[in-house]
């Protein structure tokens, strides 16, 4: 899970210097829900389009000029690895939310 927290903050943080360095914002919200745990890493970088946000988390499909594509790819094989779900959308305003959603411990 660290794995994947870092690969997310460091995406945020890539994002956020691509739309506007001086508005270097991202931010890691947790909320316990009936069962599950949220965790959310949000910028306010240039957001994705449909077409990316429906492969961003494929392997080897990325948008980068030197991105590999394993980054989300690899961090949503390790949150399914936990029993969870990572999820991705735009924010109003400009930015994206990654939500992992990760059941609570039996």
């Amino acid at each position: 899970m660290e794995q994947a927290l870092l690969n997310l903050l460091k995406n945020a943080h890539e994002a956020c210097q691509e739309a506007d360095p001086a508005r270097d914002e991202v931010k890691v919200r947790v909320r316990r829900l009936p069962g599950w745990t949220r965790l959310e890493v949000l910028d306010r970088g240039p957001g994705m389009n449909e077409a990316v946000l429906q492969n961003a988390l494929l392997p080897f499909y990325s948008t980068k000029r030197n991105g590999t594509g394993l980054g989300l790819a690899l961090t949503r094989e390790i949150v399914e690895a936990h029993g969870g779900r990572l999820s991705l959308q735009n924010r109003g305003g400009g930015g994206l939310c990654v939500a992992v959603m990760l059941p609570e411990p039996v």
